[in-house]
């Protein structure tokens, strides 16, 4: 698939239709909301979770055909700008190479 990425350990494959993987999503996808704040640049986007990481405290989402590697602060709350810290990748296979470093 040269338009999607594989998920592969330390990183938690979140696509699947299970119970546990979309409390996941759920809570991934509250707290990007809570801590983007205006002038970040996911505020306000729309975003899909696609995976987190099990050593870190990155999350892979889809936005819009964009790949954003975002390093959240679990903080509950709004954040000043650049937190959370986030890269974008605009192809599978950039996003796949940094999935590799993390």
């Amino acid at each position: 698939m040269p338009d999607d990425v594989i998920i592969t350990d330390p990183w938690w494959d979140l696509r699947n239709p299970g119970e546990s993987e979309q409390e996941q999503v759920h809570a991934i996808t509250n707290e990007m909301l809570r801590e983007t704040s205006p002038g970040h640049a996911l505020h306000g986007m729309p975003f899909a979770v696609v995976g987190r990481s099990d050593a870190r405290d990155d999350v892979l989402l889809k936005v819009d055909d964009r790949w954003a590697l975002v390093h959240l602060t679990w903080s509950g709350k709004s954040e000043v700008p650049p937190w959370p810290t986030c890269v974008m990748f605009d192809s599978a296979s950039d996003t796949q190479q940094a999935l590799a470093l993390d």
